[in-house]
């Protein structure tokens, strides 16, 4: 903690050493970004040195955030775009954005949210067609998981899978286009074509002739993904807090049950603690839910580590199929096979912060 307390000092005074020439109105509002910033880069810090030693504070903190079951589940939110400035006159509105979240907070920020819920297959194809048949990219790619794995489903539907991949494919969403390019490699639902595959796992890639486009791209997502696997810790955290709480809440409450009992048979009073009051007021309903929660997550931290998998994959079939000369640039440095490995770092990176989310999930009580 003393580093992060360091990192934080540095960067707030790196901040406010910033000098710029602009009239008081501007200074006010540079001085409020200023603030946000150093806000936002103390809670990215906070979360990224998670480590399990430090799950009993952030399961305090977490406990604090977190009223309700509902604030626990994570959600595909997409958030309005932003009227964003440039020059000293021109206004625009930038791409809405698409960020994970918890369910509370997409509808505080005024964003629209697609849930899919794991711990209950039987129920989440109805919930996301809707928003599949309406467009949505990432409903349409849940969906052709769905029928891919047979979630909920008597049997895969592989048809159906590929289906909803070519959708939400077309329209640029990279998850879709690496499962589309799967199926095409082992010839599920559609004729076993290996060029067609590897063009997919191309377009997947992202790698663009643009070097300095894909780096920033690259370096956006790999921000995005930091507060995603520290707001998923803390939830993890939190998750295990309550249901602590909630299992010490059943035991007395159960203890006070079986006083009840022995009181009546032996016509002496009960004397309840407070504790045991309060367990008392605690549903059985609650513990179920929150325990359904913690199984829709690590189902879902699961899902994303093997999505991380399918994309490295795709990344070894173009590196193998890809001639010498494609990787050049028009410089001649070799450009793209270098933007290739650096992807294939940050991804092997998530996979790791994954499965040690999945490792904190798993030990929730």
């Amino acid at each position: 903690m003393p580093m992060l307390a360091s990192l934080v000092s540095v960067f707030t005074s790196l901040l406010t050493g910033v000098r710029l020439e602009l009239n008081p109105m501007h200074d006010k509002i540079l001085s409020g970004k200023k603030c946000a910033t150093a806000a936002a880069v103390a809670l990215w810090l906070f979360g990224c040195q998670s480590t399990p030693n430090q799950d009993a504070a952030l399961a305090s903190a977490g406990a604090n955030s977190f009223a309700k079951i509902d604030d626990l589940v994570l959600v595909d939110c997409l958030l309005p775009g932003q009227v964003r400035q440039l020059g000293s006159r021109m206004t625009y509105l930038a791409p809405r954005r698409r960020v994970k979240t918890t369910q509370s907070d997409c509808g505080i920020r005024g964003g629209e949210f697609v849930l899919f819920d794991r711990s209950d297959y039987g129920t989440a194809l109805q919930s996301l067609l809707p928003k599949a048949r309406a467009g949505d990219a990432v409903a349409q790619t849940y969906v052709g998981e769905i029928h891919e794995k047979g979630l909920g489903l008597s049997a895969p539907d592989y048809a159906q899978a590929a289906h909803w991949y070519r959708q939400a494919a077309t329209s640029g969403h990279r998850p879709a286009q690496t499962n589309l390019g799967s199926l095409y490699e082992r010839g599920l639902g559609v004729p076993r074509d290996q060029a067609a595959a590897l063009d997919w796992y191309r377009r997947a890639t992202g790698v663009t002739e643009d070097r300095l486009i894909f780096e920033s791209e690259l370096k956006a997502k790999q921000a995005a993904f930091q507060r995603e696997i520290a707001l998923r810790n803390q939830v993890a955290s939190s998750l295990r807090a309550q249901l602590a709480r909630a299992q010490a809440a059943g035991s007395a409450s159960g203890s006070a049950a079986a006083r009840v009992q022995t009181a009546a048979k032996t016509s002496v009073p009960p004397q309840s603690t407070p504790a045991q009051v309060a367990a008392a007021g605690l549903q059985p309903l609650d513990r179920r839910r929150l325990e359904s929660v913690a199984t829709s997550l690590q189902r879902e931290a699961a899902s994303e580590q093997e999505q991380v998998r399918r994309q490295l994959h795709a990344i070894e079939q173009v590196k193998q199929a890809a001639p010498a000369a494609a990787n050049q640039t028009a410089d001649g440095s070799g450009g793209k096979a270098a933007l290739v490995g650096k992807l294939e770092l940050t991804l092997r990176q998530r996979s790791n912060a994954l499965a040690e989310n999945q490792s904190r999930l798993a030990m929730v009580p």
